[in-house]
């Protein structure tokens, strides 16, 4: 492969990138859940220094919450965004074949085998077609 087609391989794979960052993220939101809903708080009104400590943890795990909640927002809107560009591309190289085969591998993230089983190609006929393709989007100022 040229300079040229490895640039275009790795900026399609960018999808791939923040697709896996958006599941480690959503593991970190999951994890940061369950800890606030293993806090107690403690409601005895005549201990005033126990219940506003335990109001404290509670809303500082809260806002740490909130916040990887927010975090893991923008990193799905990233995802979302840098699919439709991927996609856009895609769409241009005017081959139903080229594009289909494109959209399994870089945009619903399939194995060759996987999309070989899916298309009803051999796994010599993805890798030949996704070459194509790769070579077909080289021209492309995307990247």
């Amino acid at each position: 492969m040229t300079d040229k087609q490895l640039k275009v391989k790795k900026w399609l794979n960018r999808a791939f990138d923040a697709e896996k960052k958006v599941k480690a993220l959503e593991l970190c939101v999951q994890q940061c859940r369950e800890r606030a809903e293993s806090i107690s708080v403690c409601y005895d009104s005549n201990d005033k220094s126990k219940s506003d400590r335990s109001t404290n943890v509670t809303e500082n795990i809260l806002i740490r919450l909130a916040d990887a909640e927010m975090e893991l927002s923008k990193q799905i809107i990233e995802l979302l965004d840098i699919s439709d560009e991927i996609k856009e591309t895609i769409a241009k190289l005017k081959d139903d074949s080229l594009e289909t085969i494109m959209i399994h591998r870089y945009i619903l993230f399939h194995t060759v085998e996987k999309t070989a089983e899916l298309t009803n190609y051999s796994v010599e006929t993805v890798k030949r077609k996704q070459r194509q393709a790769i070579e077909k989007l080289t021209p492309f100022d995307t990247f």
